[in-house]
Protein backbone atom coordinates (compact mmCIF):
# COMPACT_ATOMS: atom_id res chain seq x y z
CA UNK A 1 0.00 0.00 0.00
CA UNK A 2 1.47 2.95 -1.53
CA UNK A 3 1.46 6.26 1.21
CA UNK A 4 -0.61 8.82 0.06
CA UNK A 5 2.07 12.32 -0.26
CA UNK A 6 -0.15 15.40 0.65
CA UNK A 7 1.73 18.65 -0.66
CA UNK A 8 0.90 21.60 1.11
CA UNK A 9 1.89 24.95 0.12
CA UNK A 10 3.31 27.37 3.08
CA UNK A 11 2.22 31.23 2.20
CA UNK A 12 5.09 33.54 1.70
CA UNK A 13 6.19 34.82 4.82
CA UNK A 14 6.61 38.68 5.49
CA UNK A 15 10.02 39.07 5.32
CA UNK A 16 11.29 40.92 8.38
CA UNK A 17 14.07 43.85 7.40
CA UNK A 18 16.73 43.11 9.42
CA UNK A 19 20.39 44.66 9.63
CA UNK A 20 23.73 42.26 8.24
CA UNK A 21 26.18 41.10 10.50
CA UNK A 22 28.82 42.40 8.95
CA UNK A 23 27.12 46.02 9.15
CA UNK A 24 27.04 45.68 12.82
CA UNK A 25 30.66 44.89 13.40
CA UNK A 26 31.36 47.48 10.87
CA UNK A 27 29.60 49.56 13.29
CA UNK A 28 30.46 48.16 16.69
CA UNK A 29 33.92 48.61 15.86
CA UNK A 30 33.67 52.29 14.56
CA UNK A 31 31.71 52.98 17.82
CA UNK A 32 34.90 50.97 19.98
CA UNK A 33 37.28 53.26 18.15
CA UNK A 34 35.56 56.39 18.74
CA UNK A 35 35.04 55.43 22.80
CA UNK A 36 38.76 54.03 23.00
CA UNK A 37 40.10 57.44 21.22
CA UNK A 38 38.04 59.07 24.12
CA UNK A 39 38.75 56.89 27.40
CA UNK A 40 41.58 54.36 26.78
CA UNK A 41 42.58 51.87 23.93
CA UNK A 42 42.41 49.11 26.43
CA UNK A 43 38.41 50.14 26.34
CA UNK A 44 38.31 49.30 21.98
CA UNK A 45 37.38 45.95 22.21
CA UNK A 46 35.40 45.31 24.90
CA UNK A 47 33.11 48.65 24.35
CA UNK A 48 32.98 47.06 20.49
CA UNK A 49 31.77 43.60 21.65
CA UNK A 50 28.89 45.13 24.10
CA UNK A 51 27.80 47.11 21.20
CA UNK A 52 27.86 44.06 18.80
CA UNK A 53 25.71 42.14 21.21
CA UNK A 54 23.65 44.80 21.72
CA UNK A 55 22.88 45.88 17.79
CA UNK A 56 22.41 42.05 17.38
CA UNK A 57 19.68 41.17 19.94
CA UNK A 58 18.06 44.34 18.57
CA UNK A 59 18.84 44.61 15.09
CA UNK A 60 15.23 44.05 13.94
CA UNK A 61 14.08 46.80 16.38
CA UNK A 62 16.51 49.45 14.62
CA UNK A 63 16.06 47.69 11.10
CA UNK A 64 11.89 48.50 11.50
CA UNK A 65 12.36 51.67 12.91
CA UNK A 66 14.72 52.87 9.50
CA UNK A 67 11.66 52.08 7.77
CA UNK A 68 9.72 54.67 6.38
CA UNK A 69 6.43 55.02 7.49
CA UNK A 70 3.08 55.46 6.10
CA UNK A 71 1.80 58.98 6.34
CA UNK A 72 -1.03 59.39 9.11
CA UNK A 73 -2.39 62.40 7.06
CA UNK A 74 -5.75 62.47 6.09
CA UNK A 75 -6.71 63.85 2.64
CA UNK A 76 -10.09 63.68 1.69
CA UNK A 77 -10.80 60.89 -1.48
CA UNK A 78 -12.71 61.99 -4.22
CA UNK A 79 -16.37 60.41 -4.64
CA UNK A 80 -17.46 58.80 -7.71
CA UNK A 81 -20.04 61.33 -7.81
CA UNK A 82 -19.85 64.94 -6.94
CA UNK A 83 -22.05 67.08 -5.78
CA UNK A 84 -22.54 70.09 -8.30
CA UNK A 85 -23.50 73.73 -6.25
CA UNK A 86 -26.91 74.97 -8.68
CA UNK A 87 -25.41 77.59 -11.37
CA UNK A 88 -26.91 81.25 -11.17
CA UNK A 89 -24.48 82.33 -13.72
CA UNK A 90 -23.82 85.21 -11.71
CA UNK A 91 -19.84 84.38 -11.16
CA UNK A 92 -20.40 86.95 -7.53
CA UNK A 93 -17.62 84.78 -5.85
CA UNK A 94 -14.17 86.44 -6.60
CA UNK A 95 -11.22 84.34 -4.91
CA UNK A 96 -7.42 85.59 -5.01
CA UNK A 97 -5.65 83.96 -7.41
CA UNK A 98 -2.29 86.33 -7.21
CA UNK A 99 0.17 83.11 -6.17
CA UNK A 100 -0.93 80.63 -9.17
CA UNK A 101 -0.87 83.71 -12.29
CA UNK A 102 1.65 81.05 -13.95
CA UNK A 103 -0.66 77.68 -13.08
CA UNK A 104 -3.63 80.27 -14.63
CA UNK A 105 -1.58 81.00 -17.32
CA UNK A 106 -0.38 77.38 -18.26
CA UNK A 107 -4.53 76.22 -18.14
CA UNK A 108 -5.11 78.63 -20.10
CA UNK A 109 -2.76 77.89 -23.03
CA UNK A 110 -4.04 74.32 -22.28
CA UNK A 111 -7.48 74.81 -23.55
CA UNK A 112 -5.85 76.79 -26.97
CA UNK A 113 -7.17 80.11 -25.18
CA UNK A 114 -5.53 83.26 -26.37
CA UNK A 115 -5.04 86.01 -24.51
CA UNK A 116 -3.88 88.28 -27.22
CA UNK A 117 -6.55 87.35 -29.43
CA UNK A 118 -8.97 90.18 -29.25
CA UNK A 119 -11.55 87.84 -31.88
CA UNK A 120 -12.16 85.77 -28.28
CA UNK A 121 -14.05 86.96 -25.25
CA UNK A 122 -12.04 87.38 -22.20
CA UNK A 123 -14.02 84.94 -19.98
CA UNK A 124 -13.73 81.06 -20.42
CA UNK A 125 -16.58 78.58 -18.40
CA UNK A 126 -15.09 75.49 -16.92
CA UNK A 127 -15.81 73.40 -13.94
CA UNK A 128 -13.97 73.70 -10.28
CA UNK A 129 -13.57 71.10 -8.02
CA UNK A 130 -14.02 72.93 -4.67
CA UNK A 131 -11.00 70.30 -2.25
CA UNK A 132 -11.09 70.27 1.46
CA UNK A 133 -7.74 69.66 2.55
CA UNK A 134 -7.95 68.56 6.14
CA UNK A 135 -4.02 67.43 6.27
CA UNK A 136 -2.75 71.25 6.83
CA UNK A 137 -1.65 70.74 10.59
CA UNK A 138 -1.85 74.59 11.22
CA UNK A 139 -5.43 74.81 9.24
CA UNK A 140 -7.82 72.17 9.05
CA UNK A 141 -10.16 74.16 7.47
CA UNK A 142 -8.17 74.62 4.36
CA UNK A 143 -9.91 74.36 0.65
CA UNK A 144 -8.11 73.87 -2.29
CA UNK A 145 -9.72 74.87 -6.01
CA UNK A 146 -8.44 73.00 -9.09
CA UNK A 147 -9.75 73.11 -12.57
CA UNK A 148 -8.35 70.40 -14.88
CA UNK A 149 -6.13 69.54 -12.78
CA UNK A 150 -4.33 72.76 -11.94
CA UNK A 151 -4.46 74.08 -8.51
CA UNK A 152 -5.36 77.59 -9.22
CA UNK A 153 -6.46 79.64 -6.04
CA UNK A 154 -7.44 78.42 -2.21
CA UNK A 155 -10.26 80.02 0.08
CA UNK A 156 -8.51 82.52 2.75
CA UNK A 157 -9.27 81.28 6.37
CA UNK A 158 -12.64 83.34 7.03
CA UNK A 159 -13.76 82.04 3.62
CA UNK A 160 -13.19 78.35 4.04
CA UNK A 161 -14.83 78.70 7.12
CA UNK A 162 -17.78 79.49 5.49
CA UNK A 163 -17.53 77.34 2.83
CA UNK A 164 -17.10 74.35 5.61
CA UNK A 165 -20.59 75.39 6.97
CA UNK A 166 -22.55 75.61 3.73
CA UNK A 167 -20.89 71.55 3.80
CA UNK A 168 -21.89 71.09 7.10
CA UNK A 169 -25.50 72.40 6.17
CA UNK A 170 -25.62 70.14 2.82
CA UNK A 171 -24.37 67.11 5.14
CA UNK A 172 -21.47 66.84 2.38
CA UNK A 173 -18.40 67.44 4.94
CA UNK A 174 -15.24 67.06 3.63
CA UNK A 175 -16.25 66.25 0.39
CA UNK A 176 -15.44 67.28 -2.87
CA UNK A 177 -18.03 69.69 -4.75
CA UNK A 178 -17.94 70.67 -8.38
CA UNK A 179 -19.14 74.86 -9.38
CA UNK A 180 -18.78 76.55 -12.58
CA UNK A 181 -15.94 79.03 -12.81
CA UNK A 182 -14.63 81.80 -14.97
CA UNK A 183 -11.23 82.48 -15.48
CA UNK A 184 -11.16 86.49 -17.04
CA UNK A 185 -7.59 88.23 -17.55
CA UNK A 186 -6.63 91.79 -17.81
CA UNK A 187 -3.65 94.40 -18.47
CA UNK A 188 -1.40 95.49 -15.73
CA UNK A 189 -1.04 99.29 -15.57
CA UNK A 190 2.46 98.51 -17.71
CA UNK A 191 0.22 96.72 -20.79
CA UNK A 192 2.44 93.75 -20.88
CA UNK A 193 1.35 91.67 -17.89
CA UNK A 194 -1.54 89.96 -17.97
CA UNK A 195 -3.58 89.68 -14.39
CA UNK A 196 -5.54 86.34 -14.51
CA UNK A 197 -8.63 86.28 -12.02
CA UNK A 198 -10.67 83.46 -10.66
CA UNK A 199 -14.69 83.77 -10.13
CA UNK A 200 -16.66 81.21 -8.81
CA UNK A 201 -20.56 80.57 -9.71
CA UNK A 202 -21.00 80.74 -5.71
CA UNK A 203 -23.04 82.97 -3.40
CA UNK A 204 -20.23 85.24 -1.94
CA UNK A 205 -18.39 84.24 1.16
Amino acid sequence: MKKQVQSSVDSPKKQEPEISILSILIMSLFIGLIAGAGVDKSYILPIALITALVLTVNRNKIANSDQPKKSTRQHTKPAEGYYTWPESGQFACKIAATPFQKVIQQLMQENIINPDDNSVTKTHILKAHLIPDNSNPFDSDVVHIDINGHPVCYLNHDESKRFHSRLHEKELSNQITICNAIISWGSETDKKTLRYTVKLDLEPF
